[in-house]
Parts: structure tokens; sequence; C-alpha cells
């Protein structure tokens, strides 16, 4: 379980809000239904208290906008070799893959704060990681390493740096 942060406003991945128009309804997981007044300078909406979450096309993930949500350090791995298996002959080296590790900063909950070296934590849509170093401070995020699923595609919208999934 976890706690819900609620605010006025909420962050959300872009791949998610590309395409949003005025006048669309949008439910924001675990919340509700939020009616799109504008999209000029980033996506404004009123909450819809008796909206119909089925009518609504998009069901998007979010994170409450609020000042202590934290930098994280999420660090992905690829296979050292780039072919799937080599032929008699064949040299390993002439198929090292260039592009082995990759790392992204992310805002992030504040709750990942309390996360312990080694523990496993599951991101909604992103995956399972693995805590690397725990967070210390601003000048010492939290690091986390993905856990490779074995997938060839990511299961939702959002992808990697690197081609292993």
């Amino acid at each position: 379980s976890r706690v819900i942060r609620l605010a006025n406003e909420v962050l959300l991945e872009k791949v998610d809000t590309d395409g949003i128009g005025v006048g669309e309804n949008i439910v924001l997981m675990r919340w509700g239904v939020v009616k799109i007044t504008s999209i000029e300078n980033g996506l404004e909406g009123v909450y819809v208290p008796d909206g119909d979450i089925k009518a609504a096309k998009r069901k998007l993930t979010w994170m409450a906008n609020v000042e202590n949500n934290v930098q994280v350090t999420l660090t992905e791995f690829d296979n050292l070799i780039s072919k799937g298996k080599i032929e008699e002959g064949e040299s390993f080296k002439d198929f090292l893959n260039p592009n082995t590790l990759a790392t992204s900063t992310v805002t992030a909950d504040p709750s990942l704060m309390t996360l312990q070296q080694h523990e496993i934590i599951q991101l909604e849509r992103r995956g399972y990681y693995r805590v690397d170093q725990p967070y210390m401070n601003s000048d010492k995020p939290l690091v986390l390493y993905m856990i490779p699923d074995g997938k060839a595609k990511a299961m939702s919208g959002l992808t990697g740096k690197l081609a292993h999934r």
C-alpha cells in the first residue's frame, strides 16, 4: 500500500498527454475524471466529481507536484553482445554492443526516500528496479537499477533509452 498525495497540480508523462484537446475528459487513475479547459501553457482542467470513467478515452497515471518530490537516477543495462548466437568462425568482438548503459533522471514520490539498499520496487508502467544507492540527500540521490523482464517490447508507451526490452 502507499499514500496517495493530492495536489492542485499534477505531473504527467509527456507521451501520455500528446494530442489531448480542450473539452476532452481524461481519467487520473485512483482519483477521477478531469475535463481539460486549456492546453496553452501545459494542461489545465477541472475535476468532474460525477464524471463517467468508462467514457473517457485516456486513463493516465500521475503524481502530485509537491515540494518534496525527489530526483531519482534510473539505470538501465543492455546486452553486451548484439547477436543472439555467435556462429562458428565468428568473433564475439565483432558483435560487442557499444551502448550497454544508460541513465535517466526522473521525478519521484517522496516515499521513495525510505527505500534501503538492495530493496526491489516496481515503478508503475516502467518495471522493476533494485535499489543500488539509497537516498542520502539531493547531492546523493536514490539510484535504481532496472531488472530486465525479458520482454521484447515495453507494456506501456514509456520506453527506456536502450533497446533491451
